[in-house]
């Protein structure tokens, strides 16, 4: 276990995946603040706003952690916290929370998001602060996400050189090779 050199404590903050983290975080309480009084409506608020939450705290966490290594499993951590957010805004878009439709503050100016077609091919970035609140927040978790990543990334590149990389990381990492280089083979035989 490599131990992390002494440093800010409080460099997370300076990260740009821990300020982007933030503000989903304030974006989500923002949104949810509209929602409905119903028992359906509160806990669903409840646990957007908590998977909100535990996206920035476990990027914190992570980071006062010792190793690369904690690092990267606290970033794992954010990551399926994000994707549960998103997935929650999918579904407020998609109307499987009919209580929500029509609702200005949430859905627009018109109340509806259905006219916009596939909200997967909207970029993320720059985030259009027309869109409806609820696509502002399934946009912010996307550009989260691949913060995210990123940031994963590099950490498996630095763990990979301080040969400190977990061995299912590198079981990973050659599974992927090689299907890259059985694709470009298979390629090279259709070519011919």
């Amino acid at each position: 276990m490599t131990l992390k050199p002494s440093r800010n404590p409080y460099g997370y903050r300076e990260l740009l995946v821990y300020q982007k983290a933030d503000a989903l975080q304030s974006h989500c309480s923002t949104l949810t603040s509209h929602f409905p009084h119903s028992r359906t409506l509160v806990a669903l608020a409840d646990q957007m706003n908590r998977s909100a939450r535990s996206t920035k705290q476990n990027i914190t966490e992570g980071w006062k952690r010792n190793s690369t290594k904690e690092y990267y499993e606290f970033l794992g951590y954010a990551v399926a916290s994000n994707a549960e957010l998103e997935e929650d805004a999918t579904d407020i878009c998609k109307a499987h929370y009919r209580e929500l439709m029509g609702l200005k503050g949430i859905m627009g100016e018109r109340g509806s998001v259905e006219k916009m077609g596939d909200l997967e091919k909207i970029a993320f970035y720059p985030l259009d602060i027309a869109l409806p609140l609820v696509v502002q927040l399934k946009l912010r978790s996307k550009e989260l996400n691949f913060l995210l990543e990123k940031l994963q990334k590099s950490l498996i590149e630095k763990m990979s050189e301080e040969n400190t990389l977990p061995t299912s990381e590198r079981i990973k990492i050659r599974e992927n090779m090689e299907k890259s280089f059985d694709k470009w083979l298979k390629e090279q035989k259709s070519q011919k």
